[in-house]
């Protein structure tokens, strides 16, 4: 049996570094069919596959952070919404509403241009104490989004 000049080098590497004391663990492997003993980069294949899984990870990542961008909007939207309808509830019960009752309308600031809202004062089975009901209504995209706030008095 005839061995290459590779594994002669490797065995003769091995034997030197066993001489000088070297652990086990740093003794060299012989080169596999994808490399020579003397390339030092990757492959091409290992590459692709690194570039492919890059890019499995960005387009993942890109999508999350649409995402969360628009829970924020949202999120941010539904908070507005609740403060304004509870500034209608309150002007509502500064004074005294009578029931029934039923009234709508825009807010006057221009920031909140898109944003109506609908009040319903309303008797309950107890006689002392009415319903009122405040909804603030938007549009998002397609919907009508709506936060609506109930008090007993």
């Amino acid at each position: 049996m005839k061995l290459s000049a590779e594994w002669r080098v490797w065995s003769a590497e091995c034997k030197s570094r066993r001489k000088k004391r070297v652990p086990a663990s740093w003794t060299l492997i012989p080169h596999s069919a994808f490399r020579t003993p003397h390339s030092e980069g990757f492959t091409l294949l290992e590459v692709m596959l690194a570039v492919a899984i890059l890019s499995i990870v960005i387009v993942s990542l890109m999508g999350l952070s649409n995402r969360s961008s628009q829970d924020v909007a949202l999120a941010e939207r539904i908070t507005t919404a609740t403060f304004l309808a509870k500034r209608v509830m309150t002007e509502t019960l500064l004074i005294n509403p009578q029931f029934p009752r039923e009234k709508d309308g825009e807010f006057e600031e221009e920031e909140f241009g898109d944003y109506a809202w609908k009040m319903i004062v309303a008797p309950t089975p107890v006689p002392q104490v009415m319903e009122v009901r405040v909804a603030v209504l938007w549009r998002e995209g397609e919907r009508e989004e709506k936060v609506e706030l109930v008090s007993y008095e």
